[in-house]
């Protein structure tokens, strides 16, 4: 479990507690002083795994790189790339946003106020949230500001944009439909937030006029971005056990469509494959995980919070290969690439596995830092951000 492989410093990032200030720290004493000194049968869990040797069949192209501000900051704030066909948005913490066109030409940068969402891409908009729960929409040709609106919560999320919709996940537990020309608020959806829950939500996907997301109570929900009325919700986690810091059931992971399906996996639950339309259950795998997917080869590629790459088959849930040489290298979300699973970890290094049996094939040092952006793929290259503000392009060689 995570909880125990992190230090009490590092775990702020990760937990936040809602209704009590104290609750958090008094249980993460407790729990290392429950568990110090505690080890599995890969040894001191507080280390990353050492990296071994691997035959090696690709290597990895730098295109070109860029600089941008301070990255992600320290407060486990998840930026993210934005993007359309021709160009690629990114925010740093500072407040920088900017558009660079696929072979790194920089064609604007705005400033604006200390940022903690962002890049949500579409009909022409380029959105941000504040870290005061100011959602900003910016021209996505020339950086302007065109509205701005304050929705009363943390937004740790990227909005999102579609039918004329701007859906906006804050951290209280709303989801909230604003009218994408005024900011003006259409709808809301909303829960009742656990005690406890990870930093973090997981971010919207639109799809045919649905909005599938997930949330702190465990579910996930289709919901019609028209009006914010649901369509269905399902349960994939379950709170469990006595203690809070067990009973932690977020679906940070955004979901994952794929044809008629949609692919959705919980911290402390599992990952679950339904009917789009329906919300019909179709299979579970058991993982704890707050990152998101991927879907190649007829597989789901998932990793957990202790590194372990998974993949499992779409067509019934089973593991076809789980991969264990990354243990505690806080790894990123993995994503399909040029035929490969890709995960980045914690120092900066990219790594490519076979998607038919996960073994490692290359591995490249494309930062000194971090990975927590997902990374992205756009007509045949690869896009990464490290946490202290890397923008990267890369292309996969075969040796």
């Amino acid at each position: 479990m995570i909880l125990r492989e992190v230090r009490l410093s590092t775990l702020n990032r990760y937990f936040i507690s809602r209704k009590f200030d104290c609750l958090l720290v008094g249980l993460a004493l407790c729990l290392l002083a429950a568990c110090g000194g505690q080890k599995d049968d890969l040894g001191d869990t507080s280390k990353p795994l050492p990296l071994t040797e691997f035959n090696e069949k690709v290597v990895v192209d730098k295109i070109w790189s860029a600089k941008v501000g301070s990255g992600q900051g320290g407060l486990y704030h998840r930026l993210t790339l934005g993007y359309d066909e021709r160009s690629i948005f990114i925010a740093e913490v500072g407040g920088l946003v900017a558009r660079y066109d696929l072979d790194g030409t920089l064609l604007w940068r705005s400033k604006f106020s200390k940022l903690a969402a962002g890049v949500g891409v579409g009909q022409g908009l380029a959105m941000v949230a504040d870290v005061d729960g100011i959602v900003i929409a910016i021209n996505a040709d020339n950086g302007e500001e065109l509205w701005r609106i304050d929705v009363e919560s943390e937004v740790l999320a990227a909005p999102q944009v579609a039918n004329d919709t701007v859906v906006v996940q804050a951290y209280d537990g709303r989801l909230i439909g604003l009218d994408k020309d005024s900011g003006d608020q259409r709808w809301v959806y909303s829960i009742d937030p656990p005690i406890l829950t990870l930093r973090g939500t997981a971010t919207p996907i639109i799809d045919e006029g649905v909005v599938y997301t997930g949330f702190s109570n465990g579910k996930l929900t289709a919901i019609d971005i028209k009006n914010g009325n649901l369509i269905w919700g399902k349960l994939i986690a379950i709170a469990k056990g006595q203690a809070e810091l067990d009973r932690i059931v977020d679906v940070d992971a955004s979901p994952l469509l794929e044809d008629s399906n949609v692919y959705a996996a919980s911290y402390n639950g599992y990952l679950f494959a339904f009917l789009k339309a329906s919300g019909r259950p179709l299979w579970r795998f058991e993982i704890s995980t707050y990152r998101q997917l991927a879907e190649g080869f007829q597989n789901v590629y998932a990793v957990d919070q202790k590194g372990h790459v998974f993949a499992v088959k779409a067509s019934n849930g089973e593991l076809k290969w789980e991969q264990t040489a990354f243990i505690n290298r806080q790894l990123s979300a993995p994503i399909v690439y040029a035929g490969f699973v890709l995960v980045a970890d914690n120092q900066g290094y990219l790594h490519v596995m076979s998607q038919l049996d996960g073994s490692v094939i290359g591995r490249e040092r494309i930062a000194r830092d971090g990975v927590r952006a997902p990374m992205i793929s756009i007509n045949q290259t690869l896009y990464i951000y490290s946490d202290k503000g890397k923008l990267s392009a890369l292309k996969l060689d075969n040796l």
